[in-house]
């Protein structure tokens, strides 16, 4: 099951999320997304109880099945496997992979990484992915890592052997500056949650990232 889902994460170009804080509705979020065209759904709802994000990853699974999108859950492996959901995407302070493959198994597992040095070792401990940021400054974390800046993307393209993500402050008028660096992989929040229609934005990046 791990290779097929490695396979399909190989097509992945563009990488979205439930919006937290920036809208109240995860679950029309998520779905307008997808009828926008993302290719990976994450459920990231930090500031929710355990028990609602519980809820809400037992409706997206079935969502994300019927669209056949890969589901992702952030930071909590118990949620993950419960809902039944594709992987876990965890965070530098999150449970080291080695711990968390074991409980994973098959499952995908990706490492959120803001060094060239952080993207070897998640690579070495055998990450499916790695998401790598934030290339540009952004809001959506309340203490975000420093910048890692478009030159630094352009050397994962000739050291990183498994599919990477860029994050970070990436929108409708910078995403060609990501293309450009050889990286074919977004993970957008802000820009497509704070859309005044989200699933036209998302079908207006997914066309350019497709025609790249």
């Amino acid at each position: 099951m791990r290779e097929r889902l490695k396979e399909r994460f190989e097509k992945v170009r563009l990488y979205c999320f439930t919006p937290g804080r920036l809208a109240d509705d995860p679950i029309s979020v998520a779905e307008k997304q997808i009828r926008g065209g993302a290719d990976v759904i994450q459920l990231r709802e930090k500031h929710r109880t355990k028990r609602e994000i519980l809820e809400i990853g037992l409706k997206l699974r079935e969502i994300t099945r019927r669209y056949d999108v890969l589901f992702i859950v952030n930071d909590d492996i118990d949620i993950a496997l419960i809902v039944d959901a594709d992987g876990v995407h965890l965070g530098q302070d999150d449970i080291p992979i080695e711990y968390a493959r074991p409980l994973m198994k098959d499952r995908l597992i990706g490492i959120s990484t803001h060094s060239l040095e952080q993207v070897k070792e998640a690579v070495e401990k055998g990450a499916d992915y790695v998401g790598f940021g934030p290339v540009f400054e952004t809001r959506t974390k309340e203490n975000p890592e420093d910048t890692v800046g478009i030159e630094k993307l352009k050397v994962l393209k000739e050291i990183c052997p498994v599919p990477y993500v860029a994050i970070g402050g990436i929108g409708i008028g910078n995403i060609d500056k990501i293309l450009e660096a050889g990286c074919k992989r977004v993970a957008i929040i802000s820009d497509i949650i704070n859309a005044e229609d989200i699933e036209e934005r998302c079908r207006r990046i997914k066309k350019i990232l497709d025609s790249s």
